[in-house]
C-alpha cells in the first residue's frame, strides 16, 4: 500500500494478555503490531527493500519469542512494469504493457524512447483483466496502450519504455522492442542499350507498402523527363512474395547530340515513405558523325581479268553499316552488298568482263549521317600465251645464253629473270617484244662460274594479266669448288678416339678424293658437274689430325680444301725421355703413381751415361730419378706426363 505494508494475522500467549507482533522486511524490523483478545492483528507498517515480510510473536510471562511465519512479498520503492506488445498499423507503433508506482496509487507516467530520442509519454491507467500480483490493492487500472509514428526512414530502429518514479527510488525501464520500417520502393535498372536512335531500358521496382501491386516507373535521359511507365511485366529471379510481374521493358528516343548521354529511372512510391527512389543510372553514347571512307588504291592483284577486290578504311569513325555499289560502263547504280559496321572492310566482285570499266561507291553511315567515296578501275585482258622450248643453247663460266618460242602477238616486252638457286633475290631485264611469233634469245651476263641458276620468262602487255613466268634451270661452266668441308668433331681429347664423319659440297667437279694423309679415304667420280654432296668416315683417333679433299673438274682444274681435328690434353704428350748422367753419382729412373708410390724401374743411368725411356702409350705416370742403391730423389723430372707415340721427346741432363 502506499502508506506502508498491511499485514493481518492471528497471535496468541497461554498466559493471557495481549500479544506483540513485530515485523521485519528482509531481516529488519520495520514496525509492530497489537493482537487483541480475540488473537486477531492488522495493522500497516512502514516499507523497506525486500523479498518476504516476517512475524514475531513476543512472548508474555514464561517462555520464548515465536515466529509466526513469513510471505513472499517483493518490496520496492522504484516502479515496476512489463512492455507486452509492439503492433504496427500503417506508419503508426501501438505499445502495450502495465506499469505500477507502490508509492502512489496515481497512474505512473510511461515515456518512450524512440531509438533513443523522446518521442512521447502516457499515464499507465488503462483497465487490466485484473490486479497486478502483489499490488492487488491498487486495483486494475495499471496498463497502457501507446501509440507514436514510426521513423520515417527505411531500416532498423528500436522503441524503449521508462516507468517514471514517484517518490522514493528511481525511474525503472521496462525493456526495447526492436522494428524494421520498409516503404520506400525498391528495384534495379539492369541494362539501357542504345540501337540506332532508340534507347532500351530494362529493370524491375516493387513497393513493400503493397508487394504485390505494380509500380509506376519515371524515366529521365539526360536529367529531362521521358516517360513513365508501369512495372507489370514477367521479371525472373525475383522474391516470391512480391511475384514476378513487377518488370519493365521499354523504349525511348535516344538524344541525338554526339557525345555521352545518361539514363536514370526512379520508382515512384505508392503509399507510406519519404518519397520516390531511384533504381539507377545508366550511361549511352551517340558517336560522331561519319568522313567519308578511303577507298585503297585498286592496282596490283586487286585487280584480274574477271575480279576487283576493294578495301577501304573509316579512321577512327563510329560506323554502323557499309552499302556497296557498283556502275558498268557508265551505267545506273546497282546495289552489291551491304556490311556490318564490325566486319571486315572487304567486297570481292567476281565474274566480270575482261576490259570492262566498273565503278563502285561505299557508303558508310552511323545514327548521326553519312558518306560515300568512288573509285574506277577497268578489268584487265586475259594473259599472253605462254612461251615454249624454253632452254640454254650456250653455256659459259660467266654467261648463259637462253632461248624460247615467242606465242604471243603484240607483246610489250618481255621480263627475263635469274637468281642462284636457293636464293632469294631475282635480277631481271627487259627484252623488248618482236612482231608476230618466233624464236627469241637473250644472253643472261655477269654470272658466277660453276654456279646453279635458275631462270624465268614473261612476256607482257599493258592492260594484260600478268600470267605465268616458264623457268629452267642450268649451270655455268668453270673450275671445281668446294662450298663446305667439314669434321663431325673439331677436337679429341688425347688417348679417348673418337669417331669423325667428314662431310663436304662441291660445284663443277666430277671427282672427289679425300685423304687422311697419304691414306686415301674416298674417291669417286661422277657423270655431271652439278651440286655434289656426301660424306665419308674419318675414321677412329685422338686427334691431332688433317684430312684433304680434292675436287676436280672435267677440264682438269683442281682445287683443295683442308679439315683439320685438334687434340687437346690436360698433361704433356711424351713419347721418349733421354737422361743424360753428367754427375759422379750412379742415378736410377723409375716410374711413380700420382701419389708418389714407386711402381718400376725404367732403367739405370751411370755416372757420364744416358739413358732413354719410353713410356708405354696412353700410360699416366710421374717420372723421377733416385740415387743407385738408396731410393732417395735426386730429379723430379716433371709432375705428370702422358705417354703418347706421337708425343715429343724431351733431354735430361743431370748433375
Amino acid at each position: 500500500m502506499p502508506a506502508g505494508i498491511l499485514v493481518t494475522g492471528r497471535a496468541e500467549d497461554p498466559d493471557g494478555g495481549n500479544v506483540r507482533v513485530d515485523l521485519s522486511i528482509g531481516g529488519r524490523k520495520v514496525g509492530s503490531v497489537t493482537a487483541g483478545a480475540n488473537g486477531q492483528f492488522a495493522g500497516t507498517v512502514p516499507a523497506v527493500v525486500g523479498s518476504s515480510v516476517c512475524a514475531t510473536a513476543i512472548n508474555n510471562g514464561p517462555g520464548h519469542d515465536v515466529g509466526v511465519g513469513c510471505l513472499p512479498l517483493a518490496v520496492s520503492f522504484d516502479p515496476v512494469g512489463s512492455f507486452d506488445a509492439l503492433e504496427r498499423n500503417g506508419t503508426t507503433l501501438t505499445l502495450r504493457g502495465w506499469a505500477v508506482d507502490g508509492d502512489t496509487y496515481d497512474a505512473v507516467e510511461v515515456q518512450v524512447h524512440q531509438d533513443g530520442k523522446l518521442v512521447g509519454s502516457k499515464p499507465a491507467n488503462q483497465a487490466l483483466p485484473g490486479p497486478v500480483a502483489d499490488y492487488a490493492g491498487y486495483g486494475n487500472r495499471r496498463g497502457f496502450v501507446i501509440s507514436v509514428p514510426e521513423k520515417p526512414v527505411d531500416g532498423d530502429h528500436t522503441i524503449c519504455l521508462t516507468a517514471v518514479n514517484r517518490g522514493a527510488g528511481t525511474n525503472r525501464s521496462l525493456g526495447c522492442k526492436p522494428y524494421s520500417v520498409a516503404h520506400q520502393p525498391f528495384g534495379a535498372l539492369d541494362a539501357a542499350d542504345r540501337f540506332g536512335g532508340n534507347v532500351r531500358i530494362r529493370g524491375w521496382a516493387v513497393d513493400p507498402d503493397e508487394p504485390t501491386a505494380p509500380v509506376e516507373v519515371h524515366i529521365l535521359n539526360d536529367g529531362q523527363f521521358v516517360r513513365s511507365v508501369v512495372a507489370n511485366v514477367n521479371r525472373p529471379g525475383l522474391d516470391p512474395r512480391y511475384g514476378p510481374a513487377h518488370g519493365f521493358d521499354v523504349t525511348v528516343p535516344a538524344t541525338m547530340v554526339s557525345g555521352p548521354h545518361q539514363i536514370c529511372v526512379f520508382a515512384k512510391n505508392r503509399s507510406y515513405g519519404s518519397g520516390d527512389t531511384g533504381l539507377g543510372c545508366r550511361e549511352y553514347t551517340l558517336p560522331a558523325p561519319v568522313a567519308a571512307p578511303v577507298i585503297e588504291p585498286l592496282t596490283g592483284s586487286r585487280v584480274t581479268s574477271t575480279s576487283i577486290e576493294l578495301r577501304w578504311g573509316t579512321g577512327s569513325h563510329v560506323v554502323d553499316g557499309h552499302l556497296i555499289e557498283r556502275s558498268t560502263a557508265g551505267g545506273p547504280w546497282e546495289r552489291m552488298g551491304w556490311l556490318g559496321g564490325g566486319q571486315e572492310r572487304v567486297f570481292k566482285n567476281v565474274n566480270l568482263t575482261p576490259g570492262t570499266e566498273y565503278c563502285y561507291r561505299v557508303t558508310v553511315d552511323n545514327v548521326l549521317s553519312e558518306a560515300s567515296a568512288q573509285a574506277c578501275v577497268t578489268t584487265l585482258r586475259p594473259a599472253l600465251p605462254a612461251p615454249a622450248g624454253l632452254k640454254v643453247i650456250t653455256r659459259g663460266e660467266n654467261s648463259l645464253q637462253i632461248q624460247w618460242t615467242d606465242n604471243a602477238e603484240g607483246e610489250d616486252d618481255y621480263l627475263v629473270g635469274w637468281r642462284p638457286v636457293g636464293t632469294e633475290t631475282w635480277q631481271n631485264a627487259t627484252v623488248r617484244g618482236t612482231p608476230g611469233t618466233g624464236v627469241m634469245t637473250y644472253a643472261i651476263r655477269n654470272l658466277n662460274p660453276s654456279t646453279h641458276y635458275e631462270f624465268g620468262i614473261l612476256p607482257r602487255k599493258a592492260g594484260h594479266e600478268a600470267g605465268v613466268a616458264v623457268t629452267g634451270m642450268e649451270w655455268t661452266n668453270g673450275g671445281p669448288r668446294v662450298n663446305g668441308f667439314t669434321s663431325s668433331v673439331s677436337t679429341i681429347q688425347a688417348c679417348v678416339p673418337q669417331n669423325v664423319t667428314l662431310n663436304w659440297t662441291t660445284t663443277g667437279a666430277n671427282r672427289v678424293v679425300v685423304k687422311r694423309g697419304d691414306k686415301t679415304l674416298y674417291d669417286k667420280t661422277q657423270k655431271t658437274v652439278a651440286a655434289w654432296s656426301d660424306h665419308v668416315s674419318g675414321e677412329s683417333h685422338d686427334g691431332n689430325v688433317v684430312y684433304t679433299l680434292t675436287a676436280y673438274g672435267p677440264d682438269g682444274r683442281t682445287i683443295e680444301s683442308k679439315a683439320t681435328v685438334q687434340r687437346a690434353s690436360a698433361w704433356p704428350l711424351i713419347s721418349a725421355i733421354e737422361f743424360n748422367n753428367t754427375g759422379w753419382y750412379d742415378l736410377e729412373a723409375w716410374y711413380f703413381d700420382l701419389q708418389g708410390n714407386r711402381i718400376k724401374k725404367a732403367g739405370d743411368v751411370p755416372s757420364g751415361g744416358k739413358l732413354v725411356v719410353r713410356p708405354t702409350h696412353c700410360e699416366l705416370a710421374r717420372i723421377q730419378l733416385v740415387y743407385a742403391g738408396t731410393g732417395v730423389i735426386h730429379t723430379s723430372y716433371r709432375s705428370v706426363i702422358l705417354g703418347h707415340k706421337e708425343g715429343r721427346l724431351d733431354q735430361l741432363s743431370s748433375s
